[in-house]
Parts: structure tokens; sequence; C-alpha cells
């Protein structure tokens, strides 16, 4: 593939992101959550469930690869729309500058 037609494609990498995430909850705090029944330790399931727990502590465990595939400049550019709605109204220059800014470092303003 010629130089000018590979700068206008992208590839596209899914993955799933896995955290290891723990809360702490006391005892007593949720047997004030229900005093008309003895304390159940699994009433802090559904507390975490229900996202009403601060996190303890976490861990990023690793990433899963799901698929793969290449765009053209412009499809990266609809997917980046939908996949960024807040970022849609940036100008088209703005968006591939921020795509081409793909390599990882600790000096990169996304990160």
């Amino acid at each position: 593939m010629k130089e000018d037609q590979l700068n206008k494609q992208y590839v596209i990498v899914t993955a799933v992101s896995t955290f290891r995430q723990r809360y702490c909850i006391p005892m007593d705090e949720l047997q004030a959550e229900n005093t008309d029944m003895t304390v159940d330790p699994l009433w802090a399931l559904d507390a975490v469930t229900c996202n009403d727990v601060n996190e303890f502590s976490s861990e990023h465990i690793g990433e899963l690869i799901v698929d793969h595939e290449v765009l053209s400049e412009e499809e990266a550019l609809a997917m980046y729309d939908r996949d960024n709605d807040y970022l849609k109204d940036l100008d088209e220059s703005r968006k591939i500058s921020m795509i081409r800014d793909w390599k990882w470092s600790e000096e990169s303003p996304w990160n």
C-alpha cells in the first residue's frame, strides 16, 4: 500500500479493561441502614451493586483485546464522534491531530 493511502487509514483496536475494586463497609453502619433485622453481611453486596459505597482500593488487572479493524479516515472520524460526542463540535483537523497523537507517554496531555 502506498504511503499516501496509509496515512488515511487507521487500525481500531477494541479492548476491555479489567479492574479489581474493593469496598469496606462498617458492620454497625450496615445495621443502622435496617434496624428491623439483624445485620447480614450480604447487605454490603446490595450497597455496592447500587453504587452506594465509596471505593476502598482498586488495581488494574489488564486488558483483553476483543477485535480490530482497519478504517478509513472518514470512518475513524465518524467513530470518534460517536464515541466522544462531547468533542464532536471540534474541527476535523483538531480531531485528526488528537487521533494521530496515539503513542502513550508520560508527557502526553491525554494521560
